[in-house]
């Protein structure tokens, strides 16, 4: 009885979370398998969705446990039975929002890759989830910057990943990657890519051709990331 009322807990906690990144002035529904799934602007904390096995969505997002604290967790949103699995651990009983930023990218058939940014940290955080238990605890830090970090983002072809952030300076906008060839277990140092005055917006990685690219707002052309890749870890 008490895991049927988690459960349920569950279900209507994915049914009322707001996505983040889609300003939605009303009510927008998501099918997955046979249940439809709708998000209201009723949370603002921010959230990442991905799709599993046969296009089920799964959810990156803040939960409250019962415990009462917050932590990020994954869930699938699979026929009204959500199965949510911790993410983070030692959260907060505060109401507000612990992280601004989100992302999740499927890892082959095995799991997940997770990325997040605390509020008011510089630090990007990465972590692997094989869909029952950790593959790497505690988080890698994969961003370590003095100055203000946003928009992390992540991109995964085969066993390669780029993860990529903006570093803000005070006349400049810094953009640093990334990046593993072994599915998240390596990582080589972080480099600076790109620099522009402009002020960078709507972050995103996209796949062409097996060709990784970086496209944002006030970004002339796609950059391509592949040939910032180098052999040494």
């Amino acid at each position: 009885m008490v895991v049927m009322f988690q459960r349920l807990k569950v279900f209507c906690q994915l049914s009322v979370l707001y996505v983040a990144g889609m300003a939605l002035a009303h009510a927008e529904p998501i099918e997955a398998g046979a249940e439809t799934f709708v998000f209201k602007p009723e949370l603002s904390c921010s959230m990442a969705k991905a799709y599993g096995n046969e296009h089920i969505p799964v959810y990156f997002f803040h939960y409250q446990f019962p415990d009462g604290v917050q932590d990020l967790a994954v869930a699938e949103a699979r026929s009204g039975d959500a199965d949510v699995k911790r993410v983070t651990f030692g959260g907060s009983y505060s109401t507000g929002c612990l992280y601004r930023y989100l992302a999740i990218a499927r890892g082959g058939n095995w799991g997940w890759h997770l990325l997040w940014l605390p509020d008011g940290s510089t630090v990007v955080h990465y972590a692997r989830l094989d869909g029952e238990a950790w593959v790497t605890s505690p988080s890698k830090k994969l961003a370590k910057q003095a100055r203000p970090v946003s928009q992390p983002a992540i991109l995964t072809l085969g066993q390669q990943i780029w993860v990529v952030w903006v570093e803000a300076e005070l006349n400049a906008n810094n953009v640093y990657t990334v990046y593993s060839d072994d599915e998240g277990r390596n990582w080589q140092d972080a480099k600076l890519i790109a620099q522009t005055s402009n002020t960078l917006g709507s972050l995103s990685l996209v796949e062409k051709e097996n060709i990784p690219y970086l496209a944002a707002q006030g970004l002339a052309e796609l950059l391509p990331l592949i040939s910032h890749n180098n052999s040494s870890k």
